[in-house]
């Protein structure tokens, strides 16, 4: 048996391109893996985690300050920093504190209700929740005084 020449050629194998290393390659993976982890979380929950609070400390320490009127302005911002908004209902209720006389409780806010996600505590919290809560909000109080100082 003699093979015939039937003029049909084999496709080549692909090429594939081969990625080179550059110190740019870690960060931008590293980058699109935590664009993806916050993508994620921010469709699941809007707690508030430890590396937020980093994020926001690190924030004022710089010198941002977040006390703009602009409530567009605020929700964006919220929005890239979680923790902006625990730090806003902590500023509002310290402000509204330092404003009334020291021996007086403060009222109940309407505008923070119970289902709030900038609620500290709801009845019935695992105490580890509680715990982690407790501790943040801690965290933001210390922020609001170092940035009015």
């Amino acid at each position: 048996m003699s093979k015939k020449n039937t003029g049909i050629i084999p496709r080549p194998s692909p090429l594939w391109k081969q990625k080179s290393w550059s110190p740019d390659t870690d960060r931008d993976d590293a980058w699109l893996r935590r664009k993806g982890i916050n993508k994620n979380r921010s469709r699941r929950t809007k707690s508030v985690t430890d590396e937020d609070l980093e994020e926001l400390k690190a924030c004022i320490e710089l010198g941002f300050s977040f006390d703009s009127p602009d409530v567009e302005l605020n929700h964006r911002l919220s929005d890239t920093l979680p923790a902006l908004g625990l730090y806003y209902a902590t500023n509002k209720s310290s402000s509204a504190v330092s404003s009334s006389s020291s021996l007086s409780i403060p009222e109940f806010d309407p505008a923070s209700p119970m289902g709030s996600p900038h609620t500290i505590l709801s009845p019935g919290d695992n105490p580890q929740i509680v715990k982690t809560r407790l501790k943040q909000w801690a965290q933001v109080v210390a922020c609001t005084l170092r940035q009015s100082c």
